[in-house]
């Protein structure tokens, strides 16, 4: 058990340290993309082929798959994005793929994923791009990577919105914005309510884009990005358009110029926003000021050169012209807007041969992908029937050694039967001899009860029978004597019935010695006062040396029951105008607690019985007063069950020091 529990440990332990070294690696990985998409966006293509080129080739004569792999997927990117060379850029991820498949790498096969969506999106392939996306973050599941995580997750979202999977976009976005929020990352988490916003209003579902564009707005305005506020306010009051509620519209769209005012290189917002103000006049049949802010927007628009919303600009002119009664304006501005459709549209359609081209030439090497995944697939198929061949060989060779190990274990256990039936005699023997001890202890402790029992009930019926038969030949100074008298032995008698019950309860376990912390030096003067008046029957002056707190950890009551036996000892065996000390002596793992008088003490022999059962030993006060019996039995009792230990120094004529110990 102890073997497979170190094994199981074992494997744990090596398994998490791989998963960190991978876990390295891959942020390792990361690192390079983002510094490679950094310097693709900042130099131009021919500088950057020229010197990866020579790389790849130098991987290739020194037989380097890593590093060929890792130069083809460079190359591939800058021809995504740079050279626009879809076909090249898919053979070089297909050797990239070919390489990290073979050689079985986890972190490389990840960004080759990615560089077959970048590629597909393209081409607006997202179907396929999204298979190869879905790869990449089921190969990072394992690993703890957040901003790698982040980026596939949030393109995840856009291709499920593009393949019309809407409630997986959904949930894309939605994780982001959890892991967003969980981290504090307003700019991450605003920017996934804004993606959600527009998917929702691009379902129609209005009321859940205004609850995410609102709170995008709210951290836009927080982090102070007024551009991305016044992008907000437009998009809700868009929202509040659709639901033909113009007033909260236009107040959105004048909020929106209001915090625009101050911002620079903002030309396209701004058209965005008096595009939308005309948009509400027109709506509220208000011609003239629908024309005043488009004439604004036009400048605006035609200096953003943005042509989609030129377009947006030139149509709401040729609307509001008309609606004015300017059909020559609207006729203008209607033939600006066919113009600039008819070139956009051409360039839509020249986009649109270029991609289809390219999306044929791709799917023509399609195959070879299909063909790597095959291989894949036979040589997993292969390593799975070696596997199980392997495995075969294994449970009989398992079987022949467990054959053998039971034959073995039986024989050891024979022996060991035979070694431990004499070891269970021996252990029978030895409990008959403890429990004839503990007969015998048994029966000299009924007798000390029987004997202390005794002497205070006798008293108390003599003392019955003299107050029934003579008290009219009593004095009243008799009567209170014999009173007193019989105060003491009823004391007496509900001293030893306190000790037996408690005795009792701790052999019996009905006392839970349950550990607390309280105050030692507390505890001392709380019982210091409790036996000041018996104390001060006998002039005995009583003293706690420690006046701090002394913080222990123990079972209170059992402690304080110590204490207040010891100190009721130390009164009754005290002389009269005696002393009585008590302090606490701080060691290295424990406290030492001594209550000492300068009584009568007592010799060696009694010592050594005082703490026994089987010894019966009690003697009478230097007032007469009378021992129980098991106070100090009691005493050892519960000092042992809180883990201390209790002894006593005495020297007749000198005094007594009682200690007993509470481990810190």
């Amino acid at each position: 058990m102890l073997r497979k529990a170190i094994f199981l440990l074992t494997f744990f332990l090596i398994t998490i340290c791989n998963l960190k070294a991978q876990s390295s690696e891959i942020a390792s990985e990361w690192k390079w993309f983002k510094a490679l998409e950094e310097r693709i966006s900042n130099l131009n293509a021919e500088e950057l082929l020229e010197n990866k080129q020579e790389e790849l080739q130098s991987a290739k004569d020194i037989n380097r798959d890593d590093i060929e792999s890792k130069v083809s997927k460079e190359l591939a990117f800058i021809h995504i994005h740079k050279t626009n060379n879809l076909e090249k850029a898919m053979a070089l991820l297909i050797r990239a793929l070919d390489i990290d498949e073979q050689a079985e790498n986890e972190t490389a096969l990840i960004f080759t994923y990615i560089g077959f969506y970048q590629l597909f999106e393209q081409v607006e392939d997202y179907y396929y791009g999204k298979e190869f996306l879905e790869k990449a973050s089921n190969l990072l599941r394992d690993y703890d990577l957040p901003p790698l995580r982040l980026y596939i997750n949030q393109n995840l979202g856009y291709t499920y919105h593009a393949t019309g999977e809407t409630g997986k976009s959904i949930e894309q976005h939605q994780n982001i914005l959890q892991y967003a929020k969980a981290e504090r990352i307003p700019k991450i988490e605003a920017k996934a309510n804004t993606d959600l916003a527009e998917i929702y209003a691009n379902e129609n579902v209005y009321d859940k884009a205004l609850i995410h564009f609102k709170s995008a707005l709210e951290i836009y305005r927080r982090i102070n990005s007024p551009l991305k506020e016044a992008e907000c306010l437009n998009a809700i009051g868009d929202i509040y358009m659709m639901q033909d509620n113009l007033n909260k519209a236009y107040d959105n769209y004048v909020v929106a110029l209001d915090v625009l005012k101050d911002v620079k290189n903002a030309e396209s917002q701004f058209a965005r926003l008096y595009n939308s103000v005309g948009r509400y006049y027109l709506k509220e049949n208000n011609s003239e000021r629908a024309l005043a802010n488009l004439r604004l927007a036009n400048p605006m628009a035609q200096s953003s050169q943005n042509q989609e919303l030129i377009q947006e600009t030139y149509a709401l002119l040729s609307k509001a012209y008309k609606a004015s009664g300017d059909y020559k304006n609207a006729l203008e501005y209607s033939e600006l807007f066919k113009a600039l459709d008819d070139f956009l549209q051409k360039e839509k359609n020249d986009r649109s041969i270029l991609k289809m081209q390219s999306r044929y030439s791709i799917n023509q090497k399609q195959s070879l992908i299909d063909q790597l995944e095959l291989n894949r697939i036979q040589k997993e198929y292969e390593l799975e029937e070696e596997k199980r061949f392997k495995n075969f060989l294994i449970i009989m060779v398992a079987l022949i050694a467990i054959i053998l190990l039971l034959i073995l274990t039986l024989f050891i256990l024979q022996r060991k039967n035979n070694s431990k039936l004499k070891a269970a005699n021996l252990k029978v023997k030895a409990q008959n001899d403890e429990l004839e001890d503990l007969n015998a202890t048994k029966d000299k402790f009924f007798s000390i009860i029987s004997h202390d029992l005794k002497g205070p009930l006798n008293s108390l019926t003599s003392f019955s029978g003299l107050l029934m038969n003579h008290t009219s030949s009593l004095s009243t100074e008799e009567i209170q004597m014999l009173a007193k008298d019989l105060d003491k032995s009823l004391k007496n008698l509900f001293a030893l019935l306190e000790n037996l019950l408690q005795w009792s309860r701790s052999q019996t376990g009905n006392i839970e010695f349950k550990a607390e912390e309280f105050d030692l030096t507390e505890m001392l003067n709380e019982n210091k006062k409790l036996l000041e008046k018996q104390a001060a029957n006998k002039n005995i002056s009583m003293e706690v040396k420690n006046t701090k707190p002394i913080i222990a950890k123990a079972h209170p009551n059992s402690i304080s029951t110590v204490i207040r036996n010891l100190l009721s000892n130390s009164i009754k065996f005290t002389e009269e105008n005696g002393q009585i000390k008590m302090g606490i002596v701080e060691e290295n793992k424990r406290y030492v607690v001594k209550i000492a008088d300068n009584g009568v003490g007592m010799p060696k022999d009694v010592a050594n019985k005082i703490f026994r059962i089987d010894t019966k030993h009690s003697t009478q006060g230097t007032a007469k007063e009378k021992g129980t019996g098991l106070g100090l039995i009691l005493c050892k009792e519960f000092v042992e069950k809180n883990g201390g230990e209790i002894w006593v120094k005495s020297e007749e004529g000198k005094g007594t020091i009682f200690s007993f110990t509470i481990p810190k």
